[in-house]
Order: C-alpha cells, then sequence, then structure tokens
C-alpha cells in the first residue's frame, strides 16, 4: 500500500516547491526583463534558476527527514 513517511516527504517538498514557485518565477522574469533579454535567453535563465532550487530543496528535504526519522 502507500508508504505514509514517503508520502508525507513527498507533499512536504511539494509544498515548498509550490510556495516558492511564484515569488521565483516573479524574480526571475522581472531581471530578465529589465536585462531586455529574448524569450529564448529567459527561458534558459529560468529553467536553470528552477533546477538550481530544486536541488537545493530535495537535498535538504530528503536531510530534513532522514535526521528526524519517522517521526
Amino acid at each position: 500500500m502507500i508508504d505514509k513517511t514517503v508520502a508525507k516527504e513527498a507533499l512536504f517538498d511539494v509544498g515548498i516547491g509550490f510556495a516558492l514557485s511564484f515569488p521565483v518565477a516573479f524574480t526571475v522574469l522581472t531581471f530578465t526583463t529589465a536585462a531586455d533579454l529574448s524569450v529564448t535567453t529567459t527561458a534558459m535563465v529560468q529553467t536553470g534558476v528552477f533546477t538550481f532550487i530544486a536541488l537545493l530543496r530535495k537535498y535538504y528535504v530528503r536531510l530534513f527527514f532522514k535526521r528526524n526519522g519517522s517521526k
């Protein structure tokens, strides 16, 4: 069946990502618009920023759940 600990971690991770997505997107788009970058460059910058943040977020969420066990 469903592993509740894994589901809790997944929901926590997705929730953090959801909460971060708008401010990050707004910041990146504001920067790229001010820099007058093309749509292609904007897409590449935004993809890179979101990937970097996702890797950091996933690392720290996994570390948090690893340290706190199945509490």
